[in-house]
């Protein structure tokens, strides 16, 4: 049997996607800064427990809608934090003051001495400079040139592929999987062997694919299912 059809009768025998399958609010960002923010904040941090109130405190900070009431559509462009107007924030208050009265979090980004809040800004700069700076931007971007945001975020160190790919889906792109831990136990719980987290990704896709589901909605739902207590073994 190939290592789609045993994912895919994984996904089918956990039940872990029905016919209304939903992804969850924060892919429905109502700013491109805030969608960024989860991105970078996101790797090796517990999400709910974690990152979500760092982003909940740059909101209330700013003023700002976490998620959009409409899910079909973006928000005008006119109504949005833009990149360049977080990247003013920073230019304003300096990078101190939005890493510890802001986001209030010294996390690193994985593998560096760079901090997450250093990255965000970093990250906004980049992708400012390839002419994204609002949901709209990073939606076309993510579908129609994601190899082009993949070369302007992966020379940040820190930054690696599986953010990318976190950024392009919270970006639109219903394509994307983000191979990360929960995701490789996932895979390698149902081929029975240790898998890449880009072996992972491609398993996915294929399952979904066959599922006939988007990857981004798998992927989702893979990274709930892994993330809820298990009962102890007896």
């Amino acid at each position: 049997m190939s290592g789609k059809n045993l994912i895919a009768k994984q996904v089918v025998r956990c039940s872990i996607v029905s016919e209304n399958a939903e992804l969850g609010d924060e892919f429905f960002p109502a700013h491109l800064s805030v969608a960024l923010i989860d991105t970078v904040f996101n790797p090796q941090l517990r999400y709910k427990t974690m990152v979500v109130p760092i982003i909940e405190r740059y909101c209330r900070c700013f003023g700002l809608r976490r998620t959009r009431n409409n899910r079909e559509n973006l928000p005008p462009a006119e109504e949005q934090e833009t990149l360049r107007d977080l990247i003013g924030h920073y230019e304003e208050y300096g990078l101190e003051y939005m890493k510890e009265e802001v986001f209030a979090a010294r996390y690193r980004s994985p593998g560096t001495n760079i901090t997450k809040a250093e990255n965000v800004l970093l990250a906004a700069a980049e992708l400012q400079k390839i002419g994204i700076d609002t949901l709209q931007d990073a939606r076309e971007a993510s579908l129609e040139h994601p190899g082009e945001v993949n070369n302007a975020l992966i020379k940040l160190h820190g930054i690696g592929e599986r953010t990318i790919n976190m950024f392009l889906m919270y970006s639109g792109n219903d394509d994307f999987v983000k191979g990360d831990v929960h995701v490789c136990r996932f895979v390698e719980k149902a081929l029975g062997r240790k898998v890449s987290a880009a072996e992972a990704e491609k398993s996915i896709k294929d399952a979904a694919r066959e599922l006939k589901i988007s990857p981004r909605i798998l992927d989702y739902k893979i990274w709930e299912y892994e993330s809820q207590p298990k009962p102890a073994k007896k």
